[in-house]
Parts: C-alpha cells; sequence; structure tokens
C-alpha cells in the first residue's frame, strides 16, 4: 500500500517547502499548485518520487500526476500545510475556453478512455464475482435460490445492468454538461415501462418508434449526452438569466427525451449491433484469423492509447450476443507481455534491467502491462517482435476453440472466472502465450544498453513490486 503521507511530505519538499505553496487543488489526477516562486521546483526530484506519474506547468498551475490516488495526496498534503481542503476540480480546465477543436480519430480516442476509464476498475472487480458465481453454480456448488446468491448475483450484474447511469455520470464529466440531466436521460433509457416494452412499436408525437432494451449498452446513452453538452450551452446563451434555472433544464428534457427515444437510442443500438455482429461473423468465419490479429496488435493498440475504445465493443457483445470473444484474446496476449519480460529477465545482463524488468514481469502476470509495453517492448524492440508474435499465435488457439467470455473484466490470469465453459482452452492458450513468448525474447535477444525515455519511466512507477 502507497505510503500518501510520504510521498506528499516529499513532493512538498521538492516544490520548495510549505512556505512556497500558496495554494493547492486537484482534478481526478493531478495536484494542481500555485506556488509564489517557480524557480523553487525541482521537476527532477518530483519525477522520482514513487507515486507520482509525471509533472506539466501550465497557466500558472504547477501540476503533478497522481492517478486515481490524487485525493489521498492531497489529503495529506493539505493535513502537513494547513491548507483547507477544497472538492475536486474539473479535469478539463486546462481546455481552451473559446478554441473550436477539428475532429480527429485522436481526440474521438481520448473522449472515449476518459469514459470508459474511471468505470475499469468497477468492471474488474464485478465481472470477477460475476464469473465466480457462474461457476460455483454451474458445477451445483451454491444453491441459486438463496439469498446470499441473490445478493452476490445483484452486486455481480448491477454495475452492467444500470450501465447507461455510470457512462452517463462519466459522459458529463468528459462533455462537460450538466451531471443531473445526463443522468435524467439515462433514466429515461432505463424507465421500466421502455424496457419492459422492447421490441414493441409506439408512437411518439405521431413517429413509430421501437421500443430497445437499454440496460447494459454504451453508445445510446454516450451519443445522447454529447448531444446534451451542445444542446444546453446554447439554451444557458439564449434564455434569459432570470428564466434560466426552470427553462434551461426543462427545454432540455424536453428535447432530449423525444430525441434519444427516437433517434439517438436506435442509432447507437443498431451502431453497436452491427459492430458485435460484425465481430461475430469474422471469429465464427475464420476465427483463428480473428484471434491472430486482435493478439498480434493488441501491444500496438495499447501504445496509442486506443484499446479503451474495444470495451464498448466487449461490453455490446455481451449484451446482443450473451458473450464476448474478444476477452480471451487478451486476456492471454497480456500473458504474452509477462512471458516476454521473464525472457528478457533471463536474457539480461545489467543487474538494473534485470531488476526493473522483473518487477514488470510480476505487473503484467496480474493485468498491468504498461511497464512491461513502455520499459521492455518498445524500449528494447526485439522483444516487441516476440510479444506481437506470442500474442497472435495464443490469440488464434484460443479463438480457434471458441473461447468466450461471459461478462467484462480485466484482461488477466485473475480475471479466469469470467471464462467459464472456456477455462481449460484458456489454461492452454495462456500456457503457450508465456512460454512462446519467454523463449522468442530469448531467442531475438536485445541491446542492453537502450536507454529508457520518459514514458518507460514513468510507466514503471505502475509496477506493484
Amino acid at each position: 500500500m502507497a505510503d500518501y503521507k510520504q510521498i506528499a511530505s516529499d513532493i512538498i519538499e521538492q516544490v520548495g517547502g510549505k512556505a512556497n505553496i500558496q495554494g493547492v487543488v486537484h482534478c481526478a489526477t493531478r495536484l494542481r499548485f500555485t506556488l509564489a516562486d517557480y524557480d523553487k521546483i525541482d521537476d527532477n526530484g518530483v519525477k522520482k518520487i514513487k507515486g507520482v506519474l509525471g509533472t506539466h506547468l501550465l497557466k500558472g498551475q504547477y501540476q503533478v500526476i497522481i492517478g486515481q490516488t490524487v485525493p489521498d495526496v492531497y489529503h495529506e498534503i493539505c493535513e502537513q500545510t494547513g491548507l483547507a481542503e477544497a472538492e475536486a476540480i474539473d479535469e478539463n480546465l486546462d481546455a481552451p475556453g473559446n478554441e473550436k477543436k477539428k475532429f480527429s480519430a485522436g481526440e474521438f480516442f481520448a473522449v472515449i478512455s476518459g469514459i470508459f476509464a474511471p468505470v475499469v476498475p468497477a468492471f474488474a472487480g464485478a465481472g470477477v464475482l460475476k464469473g465466480i458465481l457462474t461457476l460455483l453454480s454451474n458445477f451445483g456448488w451454491v444453491d441459486s435460490s438463496t439469498g446470499t446468491y441473490l445478493m452476490l448475483n445483484a452486486a455481480a450484474d448491477a454495475l452492467f445492468y444500470f450501465l447507461p447511469f455510470i457512462l452517463a455520470y462519466t459522459s458529463a464529466r468528459k462533455f462537460r454538461t450538466n451531471v443531473v440531466i445526463a443522468e435524467i436521460i439515462a433514466g429515461i433509457y432505463m424507465y421500466p415501462s421502455v424496457i419492459g416494452g422492447a421490441g414493441e412499436q409506439i408512437r411518439i408525437l405521431g413517429i413509430p418508434t421501437y421500443l430497445v432494451k437499454y440496460s447494459s449498452t454504451v453508445l445510446p446513452v454516450v451519443l445522447s449526452v454529447w448531444v446534451l453538452s451542445k444542446l444546453y450551452p446554447w439554451l444557458e446563451k439564449h434564455v434569459p438569466s432570470y428564466l434560466r434555472v426552470v427553462l434551461v433544464p426543462l427545454c432540455s428534457i424536453l428535447v432530449m427525451a423525444p430525441l434519444s427515444l427516437i433517434v439517438i437510442g436506435p442509432l447507437g443500438y443498431n451502431i453497436g449491433l452491427y459492430v458485435g455482429k460484425f465481430f461475430g461473423w469474422l471469429f465464427t468465419t475464420a476465427p483463428w484469423l480473428g484471434g491472430f490479429i486482435d493478439g498480434f496488435t493488441r501491444p500496438l493498440v495499447v501504445f496509442t492509447g486506443t484499446h479503451m475504445t474495444l470495451s464498448a465493443v466487449m461490453i455490446n457483445n455481451i449484451e446482443t450476443l450473451g458473450y464476448d470473444m474478444l476477452g480471451p484474446v487478451h486476456a492471454v496476449a497480456t500473458m504474452a507481455a509477462a512471458g516476454m519480460c521473464f525472457g528478457a529477465f533471463l536474457k539480461a545482463k545489467d543487474a538494473d534491467n534485470k531488476s526493473s524488468i522483473f518487477s514488470s514481469f510480476i505487473s503484467a502476470f496480474i493485468g498491468i502491462t504498461e511497464p512491461a509495453l513502455y520499459g521492455c517492448a518498445f524500449r528494447f524492440k526485439k522483444p516487441l517482435y516476440a510479444l506481437m508474435i506470442g500474442g497472435g499465435v495464443s490469440g488464434a488457439f484460443v479463438a480457434a476453440l471458441g473461447a468466450k467470455a461471459i461478462s467484462f473484466a480485466m484482461p488477466s490470469i485473475i480475471s479466469l472466472p469470467v471464462y467459464s465453459g472456456s477455462i481449460p482452452v484458456m489454461l492452454i492458450g495462456l500456457l503457450i502465450a508465456f512460454v512462446l513468448t519467454t523463449f522468442l525474447t530469448y531467442l531475438f535477444g536485445f541491446d542492453e544498453g537502450i536507454e529508457k525515455d520518459e514514458r518507460a519511466v514513468e510507466a514503471e512507477k505502475k509496477n506493484v513490486f
């Protein structure tokens, strides 16, 4: 467990001491300091603190990137400096207020990642719990009629069933719009009469509309909140100030309710449906090819930060198909990263390299691959080729044998219960991934003289050992 008091103390010291700190606030991932003298900052010293992922100086703020534990470090900093604590601020404050941004693929992927990243830990816990319950029930080790089972099953299913509410919140934060109105939109999608009438045709404002079961869906609510983020500020600008408190939310709801059920909801649902069908077709027609491509390119997808976009596809697969075929491939590709680190550990001669690579091996083995990718694969290059081959071959194997995930979870050996019904195949696939990638990494070798870049140093701070 991280020593937040020590981290806070070290940061205070490296930014010039208590007397130099005029104020500090935090957002979802960063400490934001206002300092009396910015020349007193030892930036390299801050970056070397265990628990710090990076720094940034922008618009008169010295930002220290901590990650999800930033509230704990912030609390300790306020305790040690005597400053008053404040609520977390909007993480997008750095964005230029009036600058119009052109659409880009990078912008799209960043938005999707920003929406899903806060939910990933909950996905990991709920997904594994769902897998364990399914295993226990299938083998007759628990009685599914008991109150205890009902409680645990509700805990495992709640996140996925009520996902529109969760994504309404994260989308509203990302798109910087009214969170409560966004939750009302999710409530429209999840209203019992709408859910219960799925498959029926009704008339809304005289327009024939098919109702859809929106539980566990992703795109409908995300698209709706994006539209709300454009509508809400427009209404605030054009409605007289003395009427805004009533008319802006009223008009937002009156516009978004029919727009969501008639246009956006069905559109988002069908996009997700056909994307899922495409992957289903690919993994049915040529499963080994789909698995190989997915596993082979996995390191590149993670490196570019676009892997989070597949979360929406995987969740939608489970909702529309009843299973997901990508999760097993990602799990064995993650184990391939552990095999790469183990092979590099066996091959390395330098003591510092062996130590850092072994730490990355432990992290990759339980599903945290960033240290392995940045500290080994993309640093030494040749291990990357071994990783891609190992991930591709093991991905082709599990896909060819029809491995499936029954719930969404973190792609690692820890999530093995999620692959209930495919566990023997998954165990063999994980073994292939580890052994093959270990062998290829050792065989290919690498130049230990290549220095770590800044991204590798930051990634290694995520190591759990």
